[in-house]
Formats: C-alpha cells, sequence, structure tokens
C-alpha cells in the first residue's frame, strides 16, 4: 500500500490555506496534516508533524517564508514549495532567496477562476508535491548561523543532521580541441560557450556556480532551468545580484558573448546561430519546454568542441541527450555529484549514457569551468 503523502501548508490568509488544503486533497495520496497562519507557527508545526512537504507562503507577520525557509533548513529540512502571491519585482527577491536558503520550488499560488482553470493549478500543485515528496534534503547551516543570538528568532531545539560528504569522481584530463574556433559574420572568432541545465533544485547550485565566476570568465554562459512560468526574470535579477557576471533573460537575437550570462526564457527554446546570437523557438515539445536537451543538441551543432555542458539536478531525462550531443562532438561534460543533488534524475541518465567526463559537487564546477575554458582559449 502507498503511503500517504503528508502536508502542511502555510500561509497567513484563511481562505488561501483551505483553497490550497482542498486543492491538494482532491488527490487520495495527499493528506493535509496541518497549517499554519505565521512562521512562528509553521516551525511548530513542522518540529511536532515531521510532514513529507511543506507549501510556503512568502509575506507573512511575525515570520515572513524567507526567515521561515532559513529556520527550517537549519533545524528541521523539509522540502519546501514557495507559493508567491505576486510576480512583483520585490516579492519574487524575495521567493529566490527563499530558493537559496533551501527551497526547492516555487509557483505562482492558484488564483480564482473558471473550473477548469482551478483544475489545471489543482493538477500542477498536486504533481510537484508529489514530485518534492521524494527528495531528501540536507541541512543548510546558514540559517544557524544567522539566527544564532539573535533575540528575535524562534529558537527550537531541533535534532541536528549532518550534510553529507561530497563523493567527487576523479577528474578526466579535458580534451583537446579538434574543431577550428567558429566565426561570426565578421569573422571574430565566437567565445567558447557553458550550457548549464537543471530542474528541480536548480536555482541554488547555478547561483553558487555563477557566483563562483570571475567578472573576465572568457566565455558565455547560457542557462536552461526549468522553472515555473513567470520568474526567469526574476532568477536573472537574483543570479545578476550574487555575482560578477551580468545576467539576462535571453531575446530574440541577443549576442552571446563571453562574461555574459543568458536564461532560456518562459515556454521558448533557446537555439544558437553561427553568427553568435540567440534563436528562440516555441516549437512544441512532448515533455518541456525550455528543454534542455535542444539547447545543447544546438551547441553542440554550433560549438563543438569550443563548449562545455553542465548537467545538474532534476527529475527525469532532460539533458541526458543533449550532453551526449555534446560529448560527441569533443565538448567537456560535467555532472553535478549524487550526494549534492536533490534529485539525481537527471545527471544519473547522463552518467548512464557514458557520456559525462566529470562529475562534480557545485563548490567545484566553478573552479574547475574556468581552468577547462582558460584551456579552450589558449588552445
Amino acid at each position: 500500500m502507498t503511503r500517504t503523502i503528508r502536508v502542511v501548508v502555510v500561509d497567513d490568509s484563511a481562505l488561501m490555506r483551505r483553497f490550497i488544503t482542498d486543492m491538494l486533497q482532491r488527490d487520495s495520496a495527499i493528506e493535509v496534516v496541518g497549517v499554519a497562519s505565521n512562521g512562528r507557527e509553521a516551525i511548530e508545526v513542522v518540529q511536532r508533524l515531521r510532514p513529507d512537504v511543506v507549501t510556503m507562503d512568502v509575506r507573512m507577520p511575525v515570520m515572513d517564508g524567507l526567515a521561515t525557509t532559513e529556520h527550517l533548513m537549519a533545524y528541521c529540512p523539509t522540502p519546501i514549495l514557495v507559493l508567491t502571491a505576486s510576480l512583483a519585482s520585490y516579492e519574487v527577491d524575495i521567493t529566490f532567496k527563499m530558493l537559496g536558503a533551501g527551497a526547492l520550488e516555487v509557483v505562482e499560488k492558484p488564483h480564482g477562476g473558471d473550473a477548469r482553470a482551478i483544475d489545471h493549478a489543482a493538477r500542477d500543485l498536486v504533481r510537484r508535491v508529489k514530485i518534492l515528496s521524494r527528495v531528501k534534503v540536507v541541512t543548510h547551516l546558514r540559517g544557524r548561523r544567522r539566527t544564532s543570538g539573535n533575540d528575535h528568532a524562534f529558537q527550537l531545539a531541533f535534532p541536528a543532521h549532518q550534510t553529507p560528504a561530497h563523493d567527487v569522481q576523479p577528474a578526466t584530463p579535458p580534451v583537446a580541441t579538434i574543431v577550428p574556433p567558429i566565426s561570426s559574420a565578421s569573422n571574430t572568432p565566437l567565445p567558447p560557450v557553458v550550457v548549464i541545465g537543471a530542474s528541480t533544485g536548480g536555482p541554488r547550485v547555478i547561483n553558487q556556480i555563477i557566483a563562483g565566476l570571475p567578472q573576465a570568465f572568457p566565455a558565455a554562459v547560457l542557462v536552461v532551468q526549468h522553472i515555473a512560468e513567470g520568474f526567469s526574470e526574476g532568477m536573472a535579477e537574483w543570479l545578476a545580484s550574487a555575482g560578477a557576471l551580468p545576467v539576462h533573460v535571453a531575446r530574440e537575437g541577443s549576442p552571446i558573448r563571453a562574461g555574459e550570462v543568458l536564461i532560456a526564457p518562459d515556454r521558448r527554446n533557446l537555439l544558437v546561430t553561427r553568427q553568435g546570437t540567440v534563436h528562440l523557438s516555441d516549437a512544441p515539445l512532448l515533455i518541456q519546454r525550455p528543454s534542455i536537451d535542444v539547447t545543447m543538441q544546438a551547441v553542440a551543432e554550433v560549438y563543438g568542441a569550443r563548449a562545455v555542458g553542465v548537467l545538474l539536478t532534476g527529475m527525469g531525462r532532460d539533458g541526458a541527450y543533449g550532453m551526449r550531443a555534446l560529448y560527441h562532438r569533443q565538448a567537456y561534460t560535467i555532472a553535478q555529484d549524487e550526494t549534492s543533488c536533490a534529485i539525481f534524475g537527471m545527471p544519473r541518465a547522463a552518467i548512464q549514457l557514458g557520456v559525462v567526463r566529470e562529475v562534480l559537487p557545485p563548490d567545484v564546477i566553478a573552479l574547475r569551468l574556468v581552468d577547462v575554458v582558460s584551456g579552450l582559449v589558449a588552445g
């Protein structure tokens, strides 16, 4: 018999708590075991009930979603799905800080509307909760450092969890470039390209990698992150605030330049041209758009061995065949290690295909990218 997924719903609106509860409990596999109207209540309820998933509001009295997420991930690690009421800049900024603190996914709160829209929102919410219920989260010690000595913090005696050590696969020497540099229409050699793909748990890891790249990084960076519609702009702003590189959502015709990061926009596939620009496609796909596979395959075709592929945490297989295309064009390929992944599905799929040259934890990936790209530029 399948175990019921136990959920705690946190929201300062009684109406929204009821709305979310009703949506989740449409599925017999989910039981809402507790609710809370603010962060302080949420900490007590989660500590007492130990749910499989928490849905977390952003703006609440007493303790907001960010402070609550930091505390829970430091003292009682639990998969957290952020539900935001607005896509306004201020709220989205807090939302991504919550992802940085250890929350796994974000989605806009379901709104009232016709029965069809509500049914679609309910199915999406249930799907996300079911995915997150299988995630093994780890302790984020930043929350302990932040609450230590802070009078207004709500200190609870949660048992400590040890973060497992990273298991790093021995490095494989970079493959030498065997194709000439591609040139733009002006005959200027195009810079190398790093393409990063991620899904559940990805924003926090991408943030860590981008923040670790130097301002003079001699490659362009393309990011394909599976995220709820409406959040790509907020993610770009959040990444830009954390590191030295400018970050933008890709537009049709955007130039692909060294030392800049472009993020795939909502529901568009990010392709590249031989002139060193972006082409966006809304061609229908059966599974996911933006697709990591589509972007990596396009980069492999145009840049060949002057590309680097990085596949991070996420469920499913998106990116595995893209990594294969890069590998077969002698590009360097890196997968996130299992220990640090929220979900190891996508990296595992690429590793099983035998197309990953190196498996690394996030805190090593940025350093490795600097080394590999420096070798491409020098060669």
